[in-house]
């Protein structure tokens, strides 16, 4: 610690992720914790996949998923992403792409070759088989803007913790 001010933990902004650190976490893609709320205005979330594209987060999922009702309804979303330590919470309104949208063809022709891999290494049969059952009929595609909210990063903490117990200052 440079200076002889006291330590807590009320201020945690030096525990930011940087903007780099940030494009890494969230540009690569992988699982999120999507979250709306129910009509009775209660925040509920699932483990999905997504793909993370020009400042927007893409998912998907059957039509019949309630979230698909509630975000036509209150478009309202939330994503979180935790990783190795590094955690980032996004707030933003969600539109649901569906068959028959103008414009879903190329959207899902886009979609599901990234998520399933099929567009970095079309000749792997998983990753095939893969995209043909994204491709149901009644899938939908949901895009999110992506507004930041916090980062944070638990080693940074960590280190934080460490140095001001090693200075004496937790007592």
């Amino acid at each position: 610690m440079t200076d002889d001010k006291p330590v807590d933990y009320e201020d945690l902004t030096g525990m930011q992720l940087t903007d780099d650190e940030l494009r890494e976490l969230v540009g690569r893609g992988g699982e999120c914790v999507f979250n709306w709320t129910t009509r009775d205005g209660y925040p509920v979330g699932v483990v999905v996949a997504y793909l993370y594209k020009d400042g927007t987060f893409w998912t998907t999922c059957a039509d019949r998923r309630k979230r698909v009702a509630a975000l036509r309804t209150r478009p309202q979303s939330a994503i979180v992403i935790n990783r190795g330590g590094k955690t980032v919470s996004y707030k933003g309104d969600s539109v649901i792409h569906a068959a028959g949208d103008e414009g879903f063809d190329q959207l899902k022709t886009w979609f599901y070759a990234a998520l399933s891999g099929t567009s970095t290494d079309p000749d792997d049969t998983y990753k095939q088989a893969f995209a043909k059952f994204l491709d149901s009929p009644n899938r939908v595609i949901i895009e999110t803007d992506a507004r930041l909210v916090i980062g944070f990063d638990a080693a940074k903490f960590q280190a934080f913790t460490a140095e001001a117990i090693a200075a004496g200052q937790a007592d």
